[in-house]
């Protein structure tokens, strides 16, 4: 009977014990981590190092750096319904590795179409590029359904689509109702 106690007393100590764990409860703990990836360990990087954006590191000047591309160099997308400027987007980036963007979309009351809405044009592009996701071995048609349906495009009267991936490829698409 003492053993079988004394058993189920070192079990109960050793659950509260593991369920404690380190004590280290500090939740904005922005030290890298390391991350066992197989055969090599590697130190995950510093939480801002991309900056703000997913697609890369943002700067003050009118440029920004990409550190992680989309897969392509250059998007310039021009919609149009009834006739009228409905959608303009303008992504392009540089062998230096910095980008120029615009982005105008008046359905939705957009217009970062100036070299002072830098930030907010890319930050609007970036949720469209993520919401398309652009592969080069899509069909034209996959691509131009992807782009209307994350714009929200049901009817057009033309679509402009020119896309220079980075391996030098391009895809175009004109297309008028």
């Amino acid at each position: 009977m003492k053993l079988r106690l004394l058993g189920l007393t070192l079990l109960s100590g050793t659950l509260v014990l593991g369920a404690c764990g380190n004590g280290n409860n500090d939740k904005n703990d922005n030290s890298a981590t390391t991350e066992d990836t197989g055969n090599t360990t590697e130190e995950a990087p510093d939480n801002n190092a991309a900056g703000e954006n997913p697609a890369g590191g943002k700067g003050d000047e009118g440029m920004q750096e990409t550190q992680q591309g989309y897969g392509f160099k250059v998007f310039d997308l021009e919609i149009e319904v009834d006739g009228e400027d409905a959608v303009d987007a303008d992504y392009k980036t540089d062998e230096d590795g910095t980008f120029e963007a615009d982005y105008k979309n008046t359905l939705q009351g957009v217009d970062y179409d100036n070299d002072e809405n830098q930030k907010e044009a890319i930050d609007e592009l970036d949720k469209l590029f993520k919401d398309i996701i652009l592969d080069q071995q899509m069909s034209e048609d996959e691509v131009k359904q992807n782009i209307l349906q994350a714009l929200d495009v049901k009817d057009y009267s033309k679509f402009d689509l020119e896309i220079e991936f980075d391996d030098g490829k391009t895809m175009k698409i004109e297309e008028n109702k």
